[in-house]
């Protein structure tokens, strides 16, 4: 394992098991007693609605006089069974921290960031003002660009966000808002990829949109093409950006020298229509492997889950010549046929899970 990965883990494990406590404001400052907020259910007159979907906290919509606020209460047990899904809620907790501090220094940072009211981690207890919107369902210019914008400020601070899922991204047809951090963790911009360090250049703000949620709604449209398109104009914009800045700041070679390549690989995929196909190809390819590999490692499969499937399975088979330089390490070497065997029994252990209600 990565020893950032493996030091990350232990750090958390142990604060959890110490029994510690970490708080982001004022208990005083809430609008109920901490007791009541944990006792609310379904039926009180305050709570507008119970979203119990997520995967490590439910989410509750209360009005208290007029005001509305969410409600994140962490689950008992992790529904995600892998150390980073035990350790989300603490997690956030500490990214929520974080922000908030980090605002108090530079005010005006991160607009798109939920603000954090109150914060209790053995009370399992976050609660913040109720932002409108809804989980992103379709994709548009705007919320094309948005999404890149916002997640490339929270990188600019060294804050990685793993897990910009759709649930994640909450969308009022005005503005994309930014709203879980349990998959978020530090980084140096300058010296690191992301907060693996210099060991996963493939993983960085455009790649994670793509595979935790473009991927995903591409695969309902009849034609992703022009729009996949418009996304890597705006990947190749990002860039340039990042190469500019990056550079004025002092960044390492290889953080350069990664981004340079990424540039000339978005810029040839804008070449033709044969190059824009080739590298939606490859990007979807990795992006649905990379998400049926997770939903497993953390017993979290959703239907989405069997469609990424049914979509590597289709296009390995009418695409393989296209695909067989750009495999993922497990299917790198392997034929067809060994192929075709290899995703049967990824099939088999994702039905044998239950599965979880897409975001």
């Amino acid at each position: 394992m990565n020893p950032k990965i493996h030091a990350r883990h232990a750090r958390l494990k142990a604060v959890l098991a110490s029994g510690e406590e970490l708080r982001i404001g004022d208990e005083r400052d809430c609008p109920l007693p901490l007791e009541q907020l944990q006792d609310l259910d379904a039926g009180h007159p305050m709570v507008r609605a119970v979203h119990g979907g997520g995967l490590t906290a439910d989410v509750l919509h209360l009005d208290i006089d007029g005001h509305e606020w969410c409600l994140k209460r962490a689950r008992p047990i992790s529904r995600v069974a892998n150390v980073d899904g035990e350790t989300a809620f603490l997690t956030e907790l500490e990214r929520r921290s974080e922000i908030e501090s980090l605002r108090e220094h530079h005010p005006g940072a991160l607009p798109q960031v939920v603000c954090t009211w109150f914060g209790s981690l053995r009370m399992g207890l976050l609660l913040s003002p109720w932002l409108p919107g809804r989980p992103i369902q379709r994709i548009s210019e705007r919320n094309l660009s948005q999404m890149l914008n916002a997640e490339a400020e929270l990188a600019r601070w060294g804050f990685f966000d793993w897990d910009p899922s759709p649930g994640n991204l909450l969308d009022d047809g005005q503005q994309v808002r930014l709203f879980d951090f349990g998959y978020m963790w530090p980084f140096d911009p300058l010296h690191e990829f992301n907060s693996n360090g210099l060991c996963d250049p493939d993983f960085h703000v455009p790649e994670r949109l793509e595979t935790r949620t473009l991927s995903g709604l591409w695969l309902g449209m009849d034609d992703p093409l022009p729009q996949f398109q418009l996304w890597r104009e705006l990947c190749l914009e990002w860039a340039r950006e990042e190469l500019a800045s990056l550079s004025r700041r002092g960044a390492s070679p290889a953080v350069l020298e990664r981004l340079e390549r990424l540039r000339d690989r978005w810029r040839a995929a804008l070449a033709g229509p044969e190059a824009l196909w080739a590298n939606w190809l490859q990007d979807m390819y990795r992006s649905h492997q990379l998400d049926v590999q997770d939903d497993l490692s953390g017993q979290s499969a959703t239907p989405l889950t069997l469609k990424r499937l049914d979509w590597i399975e289709q296009y390995l088979e009418r695409d393989f010549h296209l695909l067989q330089e750009h495999l993922c390490a497990a299917d790198a070497g392997r034929s067809r046929e060994q192929l075709r065997a290899r995703y049967r029994d990824l099939r088999r252990r994702v039905e044998a899970c239950q599965l979880y209600p897409d975001d």
